[in-house]
């Protein structure tokens, strides 16, 4: 038979555990070290389960976040949650003894058009949907020490007063850690050929060499566009070979 001390320490580890599935998360928020550059509005929920109006990351808002903790992480004494938003997924496992945090399985979708109102003085009105693709992201005190995923330009083309242009869809892959990121461009069965690499490191200095091969159907106004970035290099060929240093201000986003 249970004694009677049995009863009391089933009944205390009932109780912890009860109040831990629902303990408020806005109790949990304060102790959370997030980085400057990251922002949660309307929070609501426990640390199990709950919702959020937004994340907002520098000033791209993940908006409808719906997220959830994914119990067979805490015998590893991890805290994992699976998050979903308006524009994608991601699932994060955060080592509650070390500090490190794992990002894998992230989609991020938005529409180019919005993206570019945060670069100014573009000269074309880029038209199409980016879709970013993080298989793995390992951080290490705050900071990414391994980094690999895809970037997918969807429906790329350009806006020409009303106009739009679109000549297919494009892909870069890229991996990085604390001291560069390498990547690969490559076109998905578009009407405008690319093939080429690039690099950028932790100072900000960077290198691309890009292949450009056109269709002799593109549309001429896609090729004026070409005509302004890239260097001619045979019959319906260009190439764009460059190397200079980012601004500081985007290296930081790139390796902080």
């Amino acid at each position: 038979m249970f004694k009677t001390w049995q009863f009391v320490l089933f009944f205390l580890l009932c109780l912890v555990l009860a109040l831990v599935f629902n303990l408020p998360i806005q109790q949990v928020l304060p102790h959370l070290k997030l980085p400057p550059n990251i922002r949660l509005v309307g929070v609501q929920g426990t640390v199990f389960g709950g919702t959020a109006q937004e994340i907002i990351i520098d000033r791209f808002p993940l908006r409808a976040i719906r997220y959830r903790n994914l119990p067979s992480c805490l015998l590893l004494l991890k805290a994992c949650y699976q998050i979903d938003y308006e524009q994608g997924t991601v699932q994060l496992a955060h080592d509650v003894l070390s500090g490190d945090t794992v990002i894998s399985d992230t989609r991020v979708e938005y529409p180019v058009a919005e993206l570019a109102k945060q670069v100014p003085n573009i000269p074309v009105n880029p038209v199409g949907r980016l879709e970013l693709v993080i298989e793995n992201l390992s951080m290490v005190q705050g900071k990414p020490t391994a980094l690999n995923g895809q970037l997918i330009w969807r429906d790329m083309g350009i806006d020409n007063d009303g106009d739009k242009i679109n000549i297919g869809d494009y892909q870069v892959n890229f991996t990085g850690d604390r001291q560069q990121i390498e990547f690969k461009l490559s076109d998905l069965d578009a009407s405008l050929g690319v093939a080429g690499k690039g690099e950028i490191k932790a100072d900000g200095q960077y290198s691309v060499d890009i292949k450009l091969n056109v269709e002799d159907g593109l549309d001429p106004k896609v090729k004026n566009v070409l005509d302004l970035f890239a260097a001619k290099a045979g019959y319906n060929k260009y190439r764009i070979e460059q190397k200079g240093r980012l601004p500081p201000n985007l290296t930081r986003q790139l390796f902080k």
